[in-house]
C-alpha cells in the first residue's frame, strides 16, 4: 500500500519497498565513480569496494559502478552491448542556481551537455548531460 507523502508532490509516496542501489556497468569503474563523486561531492561506501565494484553514498541509496563481468555474473549477457539510452538517473538539486552550478561542474569534469538548463513542462528546472562513458543523467530541481 502506498500513500501520498507530506510534500504532496506527485510520485512521492511511502511504500513497503525502496531503492537501495542504482548501478552503472562501466568500462572504467574507477574513472566513472570518480566523475560522479567529484560532480556531486559523494563519499565512497568503502565497505562495498572490490575489484569489480565501487559504490558512492547518495544519502540512503548507493550509486554503484560495476565492471562488465557482472553481465555474466547476473546471467544477463544478452544485455551486454546495449545501444541507446533505456534508463537515466536524475539527481535532485536544492535550487535552480544549484542546477546551473552542478551542470557547469559536470561539464568541467568531462560531461557532455545534451540540453542546457531549462524549465520543464511540469515546472521543474533541469539540465540533461552525458557522463564520460555516454550514460545520460539529469540534474533537476523540483519547485
Amino acid at each position: 500500500m502506498s500513500q501520498t507523502s507530506e510534500t504532496g508532490r506527485p510520485g512521492r509516496t511511502t511504500t513497503t519497498a525502496s531503492l537501495s542501489l542504482a548501478s552503472y556497468v562501466a568500462t572504467d569503474i574507477e574513472a566513472l565513480s570518480s566523475f560522479y563523486a567529484a560532480v556531486f561531492d559523494l563519499p565512497e561506501v568503502t565497505e562495498l569496494r572490490s575489484d569489480i565494484f565501487v559504490g558512492l553514498d547518495l544519502g540512503g541509496v548507493t550509486l554503484g559502478f560495476s565492471a562488465p563481468v557482472v553481465y555474466e555474473m547476473l546471467s544477463i549477457e544478452p544485455w551486454a552491448n546495449p545501444k541507446g539510452t533505456s534508463q537515466y538517473l536524475t539527481f535532485e538539486a536544492a535550487t535552480d542556481e544549484e542546477v546551473t552550478r552542478l551542470t557547469a561542474v559536470a561539464m568541467e569534469q568531462g560531461a557532455e551537455l545534451r540540453h542546457q538548463p531549462y524549465e520543464t513542462y511540469y515546472g521543474a528546472f533541469q539540465s540533461v548531460l552525458a557522463d564520460p562513458e555516454g550514460n545520460i543523467f539529469r540534474i533537476n530541481h523540483f519547485r
